[in-house]
């Protein structure tokens, strides 16, 4: 018996599932849903494809099980930042920070979920978009009481403009510290919090 059958003997089902599910999103990330093969994803994962089909009937149940959970834990995250105690730009910084350390410390989750190899499945292209728009949906009830309190009518045009900057803009820093990993998280959060809630005339303010 070789090492990885004592390891795979050693593990508990619900510990197998993690670990299909945690090389899955690695898997469909790099590759896209089309090219994965099953059996690459469960070589990623220490088990055999008899272990697989003990927790997912198909890749299409794997990779929709994965979108929704990740999708989850993204908007939870984000949404503890947005929804937390302290003033407007407290929590903005909590909610950039929550994202950029999502973004960080999970990359393929945040491959998988905004920038997506396309399935070549229509089915399966609309639940990603149905999932970024609920996303979008989610952070702009969420901020619905500060655009309110800026002046700005949520559900409006201009809150549309404003909720798709904070995620784009974030998400386009988040990709660049990625390449560029020399600074730290909070010293990218508050230059990032500094330009969206002050704007670019009052950048240099603190």
């Amino acid at each position: 018996m070789t090492t990885a059958d004592t390891v795979r003997r050693r593990l508990t089902a619900p510990a197998r599932r993690e670990r299909i599910e945690a090389a899955a999103v690695e898997v469909f990330a790099e590759r896209g849903y089309d090219a994965a093969a099953l059996g690459e994803i469960a070589s990623a994962a220490g088990v055999s494809r008899t272990v697989f089909y003990d927790h997912f009937r198909s890749k299409r149940e794997l990779y929709l099980h994965v979108l929704g959970t990740q999708n989850a834990a993204m908007l939870s995250d984000v949404g503890a930042g947005i929804t937390g105690a302290g003033a407007g730009r407290e929590r903005m910084r909590a909610t950039i920070r929550a994202y950029l350390s999502f973004a960080h410390q999970r990359p393929a989750a945040r491959r998988l979920l905004v920038d997506p190899i396309p399935t070549g499945d229509g089915d399966l292209d609309q639940v990603i978009s149905s999932f970024r728009i609920a996303r979008t949906q989610a952070v702009a009830t969420m901020l619905g009481p500060d655009l309110d309190r800026s002046g700005v009518a949520p559900g409006s045009p201009a809150a549309t403009v404003v909720v798709e900057l904070l995620i784009t803009g974030t998400d386009g820093i988040a990709r660049w510290w990625q390449d560029n990993p020399g600074l730290g998280l909070e010293e990218v959060t508050d230059i990032t919090t500094r330009l969206l809630w002050n704007g670019l005339p009052r950048l240099g303010e603190h």
